[in-house]
């Protein structure tokens, strides 16, 4: 993997205001799927060409779909691996899925999926093959895969991305195992030593793997966002303490992957946690945005308590300068820009002491400003409609509240839903109408 260090992030002065005027954020209602209750979830998607939401929900094998205008449950695209057992070396156990979800401007779904595959269905309406599984493509390489019955260790293929440009999709493969080393822990005697994670960049149009680049040293690999004015991949990959490795933002040149070579890195912008936040957090997980603005979820904080996953750090990915950290709210594995309404969306804990509870926060994309907090109890992972400015998030219950109905304190039991987990909505409410 070549490198060259861009400069190592640093911040002087933070400034976060919250906004006093304008459209404020409500919770507006939540959607209910069919099936099994939502205890397992991953990534979700807004996409504007077919105006809907698609939700991964590993519990019922699939990804739904929600019309993201009239807020309805429309239909399942099933046939995946669903949560997998604990890994054993078969195709069965090799990581569970669907997981990052996204839809091509042709209207296909791609889904990273459990055995290192890349799901693709058909997700236009008026096509005869929709909501089918139109293609799966393998993702395992030498180092995590040796093809035999017992060892198949390259885990559930993880966070995507696209470039609509040249039609390339890069998948990440962030928890690869050996398929013969032991690192034995107290809890799993058995477990597999983790081997270097990697992302896969498939040609959207023939399906066929292009290449591979490799990250040494690294603990995973998150999210890759096609950023058009750079024309690049911009992908957020987690440091190692251990290893000394700074969390970076990659940035990768699709076009110079080839099968027999080619693929690399072409620059890292390195985020320094202690500098940034004070912490020795590695950890840098969701990246959303456009133009000259995107934000990262990163060096979250174990201590003092509240333990904070990430905090939302906002960039300008041209010249690589923080703009703001918002201090406010918690960042989360995904994060989403939405044009409609100039804001990003993060899921965290609310850090401003008013609550203290699981949120959708707002952000000024433009400042980076921090606007407001939405009570959001076990909500994560938002997505956004531009066209009436929706923000969509996954109400994730667990198996205990499933079992008794009454333990349930997500956001789903505000329209009396116990038991099932939800996709909740939240909308905007002029101050006229408050």
């Amino acid at each position: 993997m070549k490198t060259r260090l861009l400069g190592t992030l640093v911040l002087g002065v933070i400034v976060a205001l919250p906004s006093t005027s304008g459209a404020q954020i409500i919770l507006k209602g939540v959607v209910v799927v069919p099936g099994n209750p939502i205890t397992s979830s991953d990534i979700s998607w807004v996409d504007p060409g077919t105006e809907r939401t698609y939700v991964t929900d590993r519990s019922n094998f699939g990804v739904d779909i929600i019309d993201a205008e009239n807020n309805l449950f429309v239909g399942r695209v099933t046939g995946m691996v669903g949560v997998a057992g604990v890994s054993d070396g078969t195709h069965q156990n090799n990581g569970s899925g669907p997981n990052g979800v996204f839809v091509t401007n042709d209207g296909f779904l791609w889904a990273g999926d459990g055995d290192s595959k890349a799901t693709v269905a058909d997700v236009n309406p008026g096509s005869p093959s929709y909501l089918q599984i139109v293609a799966q493509i393998d993702t395992s390489n030498a180092e995590c895969d040796d093809g035999t019955d017992g060892g198949h260790w390259c885990q559930r293929l993880d966070e995507g991305g696209f470039d609509p440009v040249d039609r390339i999709v890069m998948y990440a493969n962030n928890g690869p195992l050996s398929p013969t080393q032991l690192c034995p822990t107290p809890a799993n005697p058995n477990a597999h030593c983790p081997v270097d994670p990697y992302v896969t960049l498939i040609d959207a149009n023939t399906y066929g793997v292009l290449g591979q680049i490799i990250f040494p040293g690294v603990t995973g690999i998150e999210q890759p966002l096609w950023h058009a004015g750079l024309g690049r991949f911009l992908l957020t990959v987690p440091g190692s303490l251990a290893n000394n490795i700074l969390p970076s933002v990659a940035v990768i040149d699709p076009t110079t992957c080839r099968s027999d070579g080619g693929c690399s890195v072409e620059q890292q912008i390195f985020l320094d946690c202690m500098a940034l936040v004070g912490t020795t957090s590695q950890s840098v997980t969701g990246i959303a945005g456009a133009a000259d603005r995107i934000i990262v979820s990163a060096c979250g904080q174990g201590a003092p308590l509240p333990a904070v996953p990430s905090f939302p750090i906002i960039l300008n990915p041209y010249t690589q300068a923080v703009v703001n950290i918002v201090t406010q709210v918690g960042g989360g594995d995904q994060v989403w820009f939405n044009p409609g309404d100039g804001h990003f969306y993060v899921t965290g804990t609310d850090l401003t002491g008013a609550t203290g509870l699981q949120s959708l926060g707002a952000i000024d994309a433009q400042t980076g400003n921090w606007l407001q907090n939405i009570t959001d109890v076990r909500g994560k992972n938002p997505s956004a409609f531009h066209e009436n400015n929706e923000v969509f998030t996954v109400g994730q219950i667990t198996a205990a509240i499933v079992a008794n109905p009454a333990l349930d304190d997500s956001v789903c039991t505000q329209f009396g839903w116990r038991g099932l987990g939800c996709i909740a909505i939240f909308g905007t409410e002029e101050p006229e109408d408050r």
